[in-house]
């Protein structure tokens, strides 16, 4: 390091103007997903900067970018609330992606959603990238509360939110339906 640079903190790292912040952990680095890395995704390109592990980008984030590069309305636009990519700190790969599905609602609720390609998947970077989109998220104006939804058989995605202090609602069918409030309690490590 050079002097006058500082070690990225844990949390809040930098941000990208328009689009979300680059958030930090210890174990995953969390960047928004910008219109031209769309763009390069849909074109299976790699970016000089961002590296893939095997299985990335996943088919549904693909058909997510899709749509949203082909809405000419722009009811879904790339933002704060609008996708992520997990990057693995230890090699640099990007390994999954995380992000809303849009902007909090007029009950300040919030949609997350989160996937990580196979190799990835086992190491704790799934649970350590929701929290920090989650504490980010509670922490803007307007929301109130995270949701997530769940197949019931995803027995490992339905532990890493109880874990994070999500809470069991109900059901959206197919799905389990979870929620995390802005006052909840401290997760359990």
């Amino acid at each position: 390091m050079t002097d006058g640079e500082t070690e990225p903190q844990h949390g809040l790292s930098q941000e990208s103007p328009g689009q979300g912040q680059i958030l930090e952990g210890a174990r995953v680095r969390i960047e928004p997903i910008t219109h031209e890395r769309a763009l390069a995704l849909l074109a299976g390109r790699h970016e000089p900067e961002l590296a893939w592990e095997q299985g990335f980008p996943p088919p549904p984030l693909l058909a997510s970018l899709r749509r949203v590069i082909d809405d000419p309305d722009r009811a879904v636009w790339f933002g704060p609330f609008y996708a992520y990519v997990i990057v693995r700190r230890a090699d640099g790969l990007a390994v999954g992606d995380a992000g809303f599905f849009g902007p909090p609602g007029a009950d300040g609720e919030v949609e997350i959603g989160y996937a990580l390609v196979p190799r990835a998947r086992g190491a704790g970077l799934a649970g350590e990238a929701v929290a920090l989109l989650a504490d980010w998220a509670l922490a803007q104006p307007g929301v109130r509360a995270l949701t997530a939804r769940v197949e019931a058989d995803n027995a490992a995605s339905v532990r890493l939110l109880e874990r994070l202090g999500f809470v069991a609602d109900g059901r959206s069918e197919p799905y389990l339906r979870y929620v995390l409030r802005g006052d909840r309690p401290a997760p359990r490590q």
